[in-house]
Order: C-alpha cells, then sequence, then structure tokens
C-alpha cells in the first residue's frame, strides 16, 4: 500500500528544454571515511579545517561529503535526527563555503534502506525533510544527493518511486537547490542507463565508475578476498572500455536533457603507482572531451590523494588530477 502511495504523489512530468544546465561543480574531491562511519574517527579519518583549506588551495571546486545520517537519526517516529550530529555536519559545511567550495552532501551507508525499504521509507524521507528544512536559506553552493549507490531492495521501479517523492519533498523548501540523483545496483553506469528521471532544472545524474574492479580494488582493507596487489592497467582493450563508458554517459546527458556527473572514481593507493596514474589521467582525458564534470574517491581514506600522516598530497597522482600543466596555488 505505501508504494502504491508513494507512486501518486510522485513528481509531475516536465518537458526538457533543449539547452541542457551546466552543473557547476567540475572539479570534486570526496572526503569519506569520516562522517559516513558509525562515529567519526572509528575509520581513521577525521574532517579537518586545514585540510578543506588544503583542497581549496590546490584547485578543486567542490567536496562531496558521504554522511551516515541513519546512524543518528532516531528509530522512531518523528524520526529526528541528533542535533549535535546536525551541528558537525553545518561545521563543515561553513567551513568548506569559507573556503569558497562547494559542498554535496548525501545519504550514505544507509543499509537498512537497502535492506528493508517497506520499514525504512518513512524514516528517509523524514531524513531528508528535516536536511531539507534546515538549510533552505543556504547558499546554492549547497547541494544535495539522495541517496549514495541504491542496491538490493532498493532497485528498480522502488527507488525510481522513492526519488520522485524525495525530490517532491525537497522541492516544497528548496525549490532551485541542485540535487544529484543515480540510479541502482551501486550507482552504476547501467542503473543509470535505466533510471526514468524526472526533468528537472536543477536535477543531476550521476554514476560511479571503479572498472576493472580487479584493478581499482586491489588490496581493499573491507574485503575478506579483495584483488591482490600488482595488477597493472593500461592495454588498449582497458583504455577502449574506459572511454566507452564516459561516451555512454554523455549519450545519457543528451538523451534525458540533464547533466551527468561522475561522483565517484579512483584506484586503490596499494595498486601500483604508474598504473594508478595512468587510469587517472585516462579518465580525466576522456571526462574533459565529453564536458563531464567529476567527484575524485578520495581525499585521506583508502583510495588516498592525500596523506593523513605526512600531511601532503601524492604530488604527481594531484597532478595527473588536476592537469598536467597544474601548479599549486600560493
Amino acid at each position: 500500500m505505501l508504494f502504491i502511495l508513494l507512486a501518486v504523489i510522485a513528481c509531475k512530468p516536465v518537458i526538457a528544454p533543449a539547452q541542457i544546465a551546466e552543473f557547476p561543480a567540475r572539479k570534486c574531491i570526496n572526503m569519506a571515511n569520516a562522517l559516513n562511519a558509525p562515529t567519526e574517527g572509528d575509520w581513521g579519518y577525521v574532517i579537518k579545517k586545514q585540510h578543506i583549506e588544503a583542497i581549496a588551495k590546490a584547485g578543486f571546486d567542490s567536496i562531496r561529503i558521504p554522511i551516515a545520517w541513519s546512524q543518528h537519526t532516531a528509530k522512531q517516529a518523528p524520526y529526528t535526527i541528533d542535533p549535535k550530529f546536525l551541528a558537525r555536519v553545518d561545521e563543515v559545511v561553513t567551513q568548506a563555503l569559507d573556503n569558497g567550495l562547494m559542498i554535496i552532501i548525501d545519504v550514505h551507508n544507509y543499509e537498512e534502506l537497502d535492506k528493508n525499504p517497506s520499514v525504512e521509507t518513512p524514516r528517509m524521507r523524514a531524513i531528508w525533510q528535516q536536511i531539507a528544512w534546515h538549510y533552505a536559506n543556504a547558499p546554492d553552493a549547497v547541494i544535495f544527493e539522495l541517496l549514495n549507490e541504491p542496491m538490493d531492495k532498493m532497485s528498480g521501479q522502488r527507488w525510481e518511486t522513492l526519488m520522485r517523492v524525495l525530490i517532491t519533498d525537497i522541492r516544497k523548501t528548496n525549490p532551485n537547490r541542485w540535487i544529484i540523483v543515480g540510479g541502482d545496483n551501486w550507482n552504476s553506469i547501467d542503473g543509470l542507463a535505466k533510471l526514468e528521471a524526472p526533468y528537472d532544472k536543477r536535477l543531476v545524474l550521476t554514476y560511479h565508475d571503479y572498472d576493472p574492479y580487479n584493478f581499482t580494488h586491489q588490496g581493499a582493507s573491507w574485503f575478506a578476498d579483495a584483488p591482490p596487489i600488482g595488477t597493472e592497467w593500461g592495454s588498449a582493450k582497458q583504455r577502449a572500455d574506459l572511454t566507452a563508458t564516459v561516451a555512454r554517459a554523455a549519450s545519457i546527458r543528451q538523451r534525458m536533457r540533464m547533466p551527468v556527473w561522475l561522483g565517484e572514481f579512483g584506484v586503490h593507493k596499494t595498486a601500483p603507482a604508474v598504473s594508478r596514474i595512468k587510469w587517472t589521467a585516462a579518465m580525466r582525458e576522456a571526462l574533459e572531451v565529453n564536458n563531464i564534470g567529476w567527484c575524485v574517491f578520495d581525499f585521506a581514506a583508502e583510495f588516498a590523494f592525500w596523506s593523513p600522516q605526512t600531511e601532503q598530497w601524492s604530488q604527481p597522482l594531484l597532478d595527473t588530477l588536476l592537469g598536467n600543466n597544474f601548479q599549486l596555488r600560493k
């Protein structure tokens, strides 16, 4: 019954214009394993003001903050978000804005929703209603992302219906804010290709790209059977596959008449350094050719571009990501 009711109040269709909107977040970096941990610091990283300053100084225009809102929200109606946690998110948002950065806040690691959507959907709606109300008067540089990597039972028509309802809920208090939404199957390009998102002048379609998995996830500590370390990348076929995926994303943009954005991509830090640089360069170049903005994964966790130990960038990797002729701002 809930599924039917959600469908009834879904967004009304709007005819898309000929001109596709430009999403302003072009060079973004994820700051993961902090606010999406059960408690910030549990996974070895805490967001610091000086890190946000370093990101702005390096030349990024935006940051994406994965946030485990469900870990800090009551399980019974009215599903209140912990005020102390919201204040911590506010602190990070303010630091980003003070440094001239756009900031993307998402709902991350909501595994209960993926596994039991019929029970968790009211809580998900309440989370977004509170976030939307709280940031209703925030600058346009604060951007919402509905759900990171929907999967399992949160897929297909069920996800599309909830997506439309969440957009409708948010638009009541934030009529012009940028909203990012991706397809099911872990925000894969296949999931995006089949997503029937309603046209919205401030809606961004996102996907994630970690192909080939055996290369990008080699040595990942959170897997008991992670791919072995030492896998190289750079064959002609691998390069062709990468560029074909980006071209496919561009074709989805043309069909849907809304911007497409690569919200996550990266290679684990244990991968061979030369191949990691080759993959990053190939991805950046393909995205530039197709005029697609991006958000690399990630700042200081297992796909790190920054070392919390030395408090420095991996400079060759950073320069590769931002362009070979890029120079760090003084």
